[in-house]
């Protein structure tokens, strides 16, 4: 589907002229014109695409747009409720382009979670569920309300098994429902019991990361152990499990893409639960974990250690220039500097491990994406250096420490071939910081206090977040002519800064 028919929908839905779209982008209406017809293809100016994105998401208001909009984009309705969402799912569809990964580092990059429990459930929340059937989603979101229920008379927390592969619209079709669900999950949390989950494979990318948006701030709380199953699954038998041995389990099956009319269980009998237990537990015993959430020093230096030890191709995209591209003297600066000592340790680590880092740019690529601060910037002290990040506040760049630092990038541009420097605008790119290594692990990293690592190591996930990256790098260019325009760049701020 082309730019222009996108565009033509979008008008004929939303019943908005050519002159009323030029008014909100603040342009000639035979722009527009041109843009519905064909004759020019997708705007290169992506703020027009961003403001037509946003007045449209506004626009759509009633329930047949929204049933619209979720047949043209083939997204879950549940996608359109929300102006901000439907905003940038609008945007990534006349862009051309899907970005999952790109939505999860945003979602991991503003997330908040309250403190406390979730709002009060009625009064029939004190009600023990019975072993008894549910039917279709409507009975499914039924039988999690019952569990829930359950749970919350209970006099001592338990570890909950869960596992789910099957179709998820039976949560995503009802936005209060997917959001009570989280509360839910916060709520048990908060009251002791864990999560021990085995997560749906990846093979549905959109599945895949909704779910992970979807747990996330239950993986915050540091409560949930998440496991995933490594080989190919036959991807036609699906099924959910939700077991507290001794006390309850929700059950129900379906087959490839079956979306409601299926039945689901829910059963108290003792015996039966530990069937099903037992059951996950051999489910999980062919399993592997799939990621961790680091947030204390010692913990995050032992992430940071193990990342840098795996000797593979690596592309990240950093929010300040990256810690390895650092000189010596900018190592040696920081542990004077920095107050906490496991920072001060990584540091030092870096300083011992320098010549291992620069031998391992000539076995393997390194493409380095990074904001390329303003001399503006620079100068008021706006600019922190990524490896001061920690428990307490960074340090942040003077010109002269900047200009020694992209010098030194400069250096190496000139003695490694396989390194690859990709200055971005801080002002246009507000995606978190994401480090992959080839095919073994990705680090997803909030700078924002506490500093927060999410660690996944699902092949799958970590391709994902690998093509992300390299898709971003490709539309800028890193080799011949580009890599000598880079060098420019560099050299012409380091001008500016010393001016």
């Amino acid at each position: 589907m082309q730019f222009y028919e996108k565009l033509i929908f979008l008008l004929n839905l939303t019943q908005v002229t050519n002159r009323t779209l030029a008014r909100e982008l603040k342009v000639d209406p035979s722009l527009i014109s041109r843009l519905r017809t064909g004759a020019r293809g997708v705007p290169k100016n992506k703020e027009h695409i961003k403001a037509m994105s946003s007045f449209f998401a506004k626009r759509c208001t009633t329930q047949y747009q929204k049933q619209a909009l979720s047949g043209m984009l083939g997204i879950k309705q549940a996608l359109t409720m929300k102006k901000e969402l439907l905003t940038e799912v609008l945007y990534y569809w006349l862009c051309g382009e899907t970005d999952e990964v790109g939505r999860f580092i945003r979602t991991f990059e503003t997330l908040s979670i309250e403190d406390g429990e979730a709002a009060p459930m009625p009064e029939t929340a004190t009600a023990r569920a019975e072993s008894r059937a549910f039917y279709g989603n409507d009975g499914k979101r039924a039988a999690a309300r019952a569990v829930y229920q359950h749970l919350l008379t209970l006099k001592k927390p338990y570890t909950i098994y869960l596992f789910s592969d099957e179709d998820d619209s039976w949560i995503s079709e009802d936005f209060e429902f997917s959001g009570s669900l989280q509360k839910w999950g916060l709520t048990l949390c908060h009251r002791g019991f864990r999560f021990c989950q085995i997560a749906p494979p990846a093979s549905q990318v959109n599945m895949a990361f909704d779910s992970l948006i979807r747990w996330l701030p239950i993986y915050l709380t540091r409560k949930v152990t998440t496991y995933v199953y490594p080989r190919l699954r036959d991807n036609v038998h699906r099924c959910t499990l939700l077991v507290v041995p001794g006390e309850i389990a929700m059950t129900s099956a379906s087959i490839a893409h079956q979306q409601s009319g299926g039945a689901t269980l829910i059963t108290t009998d003792k015996r039966l639960t530990h069937t099903h237990a037992s059951r996950f537990q051999d489910y999980l015993s062919l399993c592997r974990p799939m990621q961790n959430i680091y947030t204390t020093s010692e913990k995050l230096m032992q992430c940071f250690s193990r990342f840098l030890s795996l000797g593979a191709a690596r592309i990240q995209k950093v929010s300040s220039l990256s810690a390895e591209t650092a000189p010596p003297e900018l190592m040696a600066y920081c542990i004077d500097h920095i107050e906490q000592p496991n920072l001060k340790k990584l540091g030092s680590m870096y300083l011992q491990e320098f010549h291992l880092i620069e031998e391992n740019w000539k076995k393997h690529d390194f493409i380095d994406i990074a904001c390329l601060a303003s001399a503006e910037d620079v100068r008021n002290g706006k600019v922190p250096i990524i490896l001061s990040y920690g428990e307490g506040p960074p340090l942040y760049y003077t010109p002269e420490i900047y200009v020694m630092h992209l010098r030194n990038i400069l250096r190496i541009l000139e003695n490694f071939e396989n390194y690859h420097f990709i200055p971005i605008d801080p002002r246009v790119e507000k995606e978190g910081t994401l480090m992959v290594k080839d095919g073994q692990l990705a680090l997803l990293v909030r700078t924002s206090q506490p500093l927060t690592v999410f660690e996944i190591s699902q092949p799958e996930i970590v391709q994902l977040c690998q093509e992300h990256l390299l898709k971003i790098a490709d539309r800028a260019g890193y080799t011949g002519v580009f890599r000598a325009k880079v060098k420019s760049q560099i050299k012409e701020r380091i001008r500016e800064l010393l001016a």
